[in-house]
Formats: C-alpha cells, sequence, structure tokens
C-alpha cells in the first residue's frame, strides 16, 4: 500500500511538472512570464534601432516584464526574421520588420517563407520618401526630371542605400510610373548616398527625412522636388506630393517599421502584445522622441498590419522583377 501511495504521489508529481514544462504558453501561465525580446537586423545607433528601443522602453512597464534589443545585423534584416522565425512561437521573440523585409523574398534565396512563417502584431512607424536633387543641378520639378531622362535615356544617376533599399525601391518605381530609364549609383549606405548627391556624385536621391538633410535643404544645398505620398506634408507644405507630378497613382513609397512574431504564436498572445504596442505608441514623450527623428509613430491592428505586410511584399516582388533584379 504504502508503495502504491509513493507511486501515485510520483505520478502527480510528474503530472504537475508537465503542466509547467511540457505544455504550451497558455496553460503554463499566464504571457509574459519572462524577458521579451525584440530582434532587430541592424546595427545599433541607427534609426531602425532607435525606435525599437522607445519602443521597447514603452511596451516594459505595460507588460510588466523586461523587454530588451537584440542587434542582428546582416542580409537586409533577414538574419533577424530567421532568428525570430526558427525561435518558440511563443510570444517571447518579435521581429521588428522593415521595408526590407518587403523586397528580401524577390532579391535573396531565404530558407522561409516570409507570408507564411511571420505574422503582424502591429506597424509602429512611417516614413514617406523624399525626392531630392541639388540647387546646382537644371531639375526644379518632377516633370523636368522625366523630360530629361526621355530625351537622354540612361544618362540620369540616382544614389541608394544598397540594392533592394527603400531608395532604390522607390526610384525604379518611379521611373516604370514615368517610362524612364535611370542608373542606379548603389552605396554602402544611406548616409553615403547622401554624401554622393551633395558631392555631385549623382543626380537624384530618395530618401527619408532626416536632420542631415533638413540641413542641406535649409543651406541652400538640395532641393527636395517631391514627397512620395498622396498629399503634402503638414510639416513640409511647400514640397509637392509625387500625385501631383500627374504620373498617375501607386506611387506612395513609405519606409515602413512594424513588429513581428513567429506564425503560430496563440491570438492571445498577439492581442496583449498589440494591446501593449499601442499604449506604447500613445505615450506622449515616446510620440514626441519617435518624432524628433522624422519618423511619424503609429499603431494598427494585426489584422491591418497583416494585410498591408503582405501587399507590400506583393507590390515590391513586383517592381524588382520589373527591374530585372534576381535574388542572389
Amino acid at each position: 500500500m504504502k508503495s502504491l501511495l509513493i507511486s501515485r504521489r510520483s505520478l502527480t508529481l510528474s503530472a504537475m511538472a508537465a503542466a509547467f514544462t511540457g505544455l504550451p504558453r497558455g496553460a503554463r501561465a499566464a504571457f509574459p512570464d519572462r524577458t521579451i525580446r525584440i530582434l532587430v537586423g541592424f546595427a545599433a545607433g541607427g534609426t531602425v534601432d532607435a525606435v525599437a528601443r522607445l519602443l521597447a522602453y514603452g511596451m516594459g512597464p505595460i507588460l510588466g516584464q523586461q523587454v530588451i534589443i537584440e542587434n542582428k545585423p546582416g542580409g537586409s534584416g533577414s538574419i533577424a526574421a530567421n532568428s525570430a522565425i526558427t525561435a518558440a512561437p511563443d510570444g517571447d521573440t518579435l521581429l521588428f520588420g522593415i521595408f526590407s523585409l518587403a523586397v528580401a523574398p524577390a532579391l535573396m534565396k531565404l530558407n522561409f517563407d516570409t507570408t507564411r512563417d511571420l505574422t503582424a502584431v502591429s506597424q509602429v512607424a512611417t516614413v514617406p520618401l523624399f525626392m531630392l536633387t541639388t540647387t546646382k543641378s537644371p531639375f526644379h520639378n518632377v516633370a523636368e526630371v522625366v523630360t530629361a531622362a526621355k530625351s537622354a535615356p540612361d544618362t540620369i544617376t540616382y544614389g541608394s542605400g544598397g540594392v533592394g533599399s527603400s531608395a532604390h525601391m522607390a526610384a525604379e518605381l518611379f521611373g516604370r510610373r514615368a517610362g524612364i530609364r535611370l542608373v542606379h549609383v548603389p552605396y554602402r549606405g544611406s548616409a553615403p548616398a547622401m554624401q554622393g548627391l551633395v558631392a555631385g556624385e549623382v543626380q537624384l536621391l530618395w530618401d527619408t527625412p532626416t536632420s542631415t538633410m533638413s540641413n542641406y535643404i535649409k543651406q541652400g544645398q538640395l532641393r527636395p522636388l517631391a514627397v512620395m505620398s498622396h498629399k503634402r506634408l503638414a510639416a513640409f507644405p511647400a514640397i509637392p506630393a509625387i500625385d501631383e507630378a500627374g504620373l498617375g497613382g501607386d506611387l506612395e513609397v513609405q519606409a515602413w517599421q512594424g513588429v513581428l512574431v513567429r506564425t503560430g504564436t496563440p491570438p492571445d498572445v498577439i492581442a496583449t502584445l498589440n494591446r501593449a504596442v499601442v499604449q506604447a505608441m500613445n505615450q506622449p514623450d515616446i510620440r514626441q522622441r519617435i518624432a524628433a527623428i522624422g519618423v511619424e509613430p503609429m499603431a494598427t491592428t494585426p489584422q491591418a498590419f497583416e494585410a498591408f505586410f503582405k501587399a507590400e511584399v506583393t507590390r515590391w516582388t513586383a517592381v524588382a522583377h520589373s527591374a530585372g533584379l534576381k535574388a542572389q
């Protein structure tokens, strides 16, 4: 009898242990119950990293857990994406995705399916791109660029932060919509590309608003030709929207940022993370600090970001293919 009681007790303890260690997150404890990681596919110190850190700073107290940033630079963000996809689908590991994540399937041979293996939590930022030239160039508006490119194909150059960057894709989209051919000059990052434009190495550049760009405009070195959005921006009312150029629609380009998780993460966990993101992004101090670095803060539902993300993958895959870009 005694041995039978011991056996029953052992079975009970084993069952209790299994309940806390062997079952999915929902059966183990209320989410979250441990440190949460946000994987960033770029080095510390840049705009993407800064926004991610502000988000983590805001989410921590809301979730009642530490939220840390883990930088995994390389492969235009695909290294971080792969780490997120191979992590447990429990909400402990988040991916801070950006524009390049939507272009990656067309430019790289990935070992994962971007839209199948990742699920959206919330978009957190949007940054429209500006079409820029120098004040020494003959271009004063978009129409003059189009006219010059049509009269002399393959002579007008533009810089970018690299193949597949938002600047590169914006220029390719613009060229195909306008029916012109521009010459791409890739640099190792957006900052060198900006320097190349100012130095006269290239004639055009598509870039996000930064303090450096604003200073060059104020100093009379750069001339903004358009903002790649449907309407003029309240912060830059004198700069025409690209829709005013009369080239048709679908020319809006934004260097977006957002949070995703591995597909299979429980819906209640995604809902909890979404609420934390929304509350964090609605905090005045966080919104002000993000806006100060030239980024427009926002928050969306998981469904809205999911639809937007998939549409971006489809859109930029088509642009990359039409530009003759192939996965390497």
